[in-house]
């Protein structure tokens, strides 16, 4: 239980924390790491606080949680469902958890008493040795003298915050940006209780935005200055010569900087120019530092950058290329030793090809991986250049060669002892991968259609053979590299028996 705090207050009256105070508290709060991570918590708290500084005690109700937090419908049950009792509890651990860490010196504290979910705002107490030095007499200070406009200042001020305690009423520039939407090409940035903080208006986007863009938009307080900063993943229309960027915001709507994806770059006897397509954008620590971490892929050809950014003013520190684009990344800590690592998904498709699947794994700084030198007559010479922790190819079965259907995962997931991986099928199903943590199959399925699928293939004349046990069995292999190899090389090909 938290302690040490002041007296609840109760919102409007003399003395009062006052609703200023309380939104910085709750967008200190929602702008720490673990809440970052759980936007239902951040949800179930922005309800009950919002309901509660406007008034509506009443609102604050199991089974209204439970519609407007937890989406269930107008048939809930309290008597039966527990979610809501038991995601509170979670909430009050996480705030206690909060204020004994990251928020240990927030002025005001946010906390949900139990036997309710109605949130109570305490001003921490100073302990006796923290208290400020008494001030000298009145008659030993030496008058001061301030401009006539300091005096226009602060009645300014009395009144914007009057507005802001007694009415419930906050302009824009003292709203902290909670959520976006995008409205054509206008990007809208709203606090807490929907209200607009900003909109930044755009030209048009590129063609393959909404689908290739998987992360377009992240609020957070990146550089942990106790203000929350908006992340754009722009990418214009205007054709190949345009470029994605990464834009930064300020909690005010103002631009602080911009990150272009990618640079010119030569692998092998291929150079390919500046242009890619932001795939995600994560939050991550190196050392105790907030860094960011993003995936770019080429718009065409194959190269994909992962780079690890400074947010304070988005230069990059290093960077990994992949050859293939990355579709999937997560951070898990798969070795156990404290720190996350990044485990992703792509398509390694270099060239003319169908390529492979591929997963991946890359410490954070990813120089921290060990480089394996390879000797020079190694048939899987690192294309890109290497710097994985662990890398793997999974086969590409020929009833997907046959019908020219690129192998993308279906479906990646990640826990902290295996990655599940689906390969798709023609048509419909794929074969589901269990992997351990440096990439060994525990276990492989074919979906139910797999066997009389590659029949009819046969009998239609586009497979030169049946299925057979050792194709079977063969599919079931991955196979491991020191570093990302040519995924279109026949060396690689011949890893698999059919």
């Amino acid at each position: 239980m938290l302690n040490s705090f002041s007296t609840v207050a109760t919102v409007g009256q003399a003395g009062d924390v006052s609703l200023e105070a309380i939104g910085k508290a709750v967008a200190s709060v929602l702008a720490s790491e673990e809440f970052a991570k759980c936007p239902r918590m951040r949800k179930f708290l922005g309800y009950v606080v919002d309901k509660t500084i406007v008034g509506k005690l009443d609102e604050v109700r199991e089974y209204n949680i439970a519609l407007a937090v937890f989406d269930r419908d107008a048939s809930f049950d309290p008597a039966t469902n527990t979610i809501v009792r038991v995601e509170a509890r979670r909430l009050r651990r996480m705030l206690a958890d909060y204020y004994q860490g990251p928020g240990s010196g927030d002025a005001v504290v946010i906390e949900i008493p139990k036997g309710g979910y109605l949130p109570a705002f305490h001003f921490r107490e100073l302990p006796v040795s923290s208290a400020p030095p008494q001030a000298p007499p009145p008659e030993l200070r030496p008058p001061r003298k301030y401009p006539v406009w300091y005096a226009a200042i602060g009645v300014a001020l009395v009144i914007a915050l009057a507005v802001i305690n007694w009415f419930g009423v906050s302009p824009p520039w003292a709203r902290v940006p909670f959520s976006w939407q995008l409205q054509g090409s206008v990007l809208r940035v709203l606090d807490a209780k929907g209200r607009l903080c900003w909109e930044q208006p755009f030209g048009a986007f590129d063609p393959d935005f909404g689908s290739l863009v998987a992360e377009k938009v992240l609020i957070a307080d990146i550089d942990r200055d106790g203000r929350v900063e908006v992340l754009f993943n722009h990418v214009p229309g205007g054709g190949a010569g345009a470029g994605g960027a990464l834009l930064c915001f300020e909690q005010n709507g103002h631009l602080r900087w911009e990150h272009h994806y990618g640079t010119t770059k030569t692998f092998g006897n291929r150079t390919f120019e500046a242009n890619y397509r932001g795939r995600m954008i994560r939050e991550v620590k190196v050392a105790g530092k907030p860094l960011l971490l993003t995936v770019a892929n080429h718009y065409l050809w194959y190269p994909s950058e992962v780079a690890l950014l400074d947010p304070s003013d988005g230069h990059m520190i290093e960077e990994y290329w992949h050859p293939g684009s990355i579709y999937y990344g997560t951070l898990v800590d798969m070795d156990k030793d404290g720190t996350e690592e990044f485990v992703f998904g792509a398509i390694n498709n270099p060239g003319e090809g169908l390529g492979h699947p591929g997963v991946g794994i890359l410490t954070i700084p990813f120089s921290a991986a060990p480089r394996v030198q390879l000797p020079a007559d190694n048939p899987f010479p690192p294309l890109t250049g290497g710097g994985e922790l662990a890398y793997a190819l999974l086969p590409l079965p020929d009833v997907t060669e046959a019908m020219g259907m690129l192998p993308v995962f279906t479906t990646f997931k990640v826990d902290r002892d295996r990655i599940t991986v689906e390969t798709p099928l023609p048509q419909s199903g794929g074969i589901v991968y269990y992997l351990d943590s440096r990439l060994k199959v525990l276990e492989y399925r074919f979906s139910d259609n797999f066997t009389s699928l590659h029949h009819r293939f046969f009998l239609q004349q586009l497979l030169d053979h049946r299925l057979t046990d050792r194709e079977s069995r063969s599919l079931g292999k991955v196979a491991a590299f020191a570093a990302a190899p040519d995924g279109n090389s026949p060396a690689v090909r011949r890893l698999w028996d059919y």
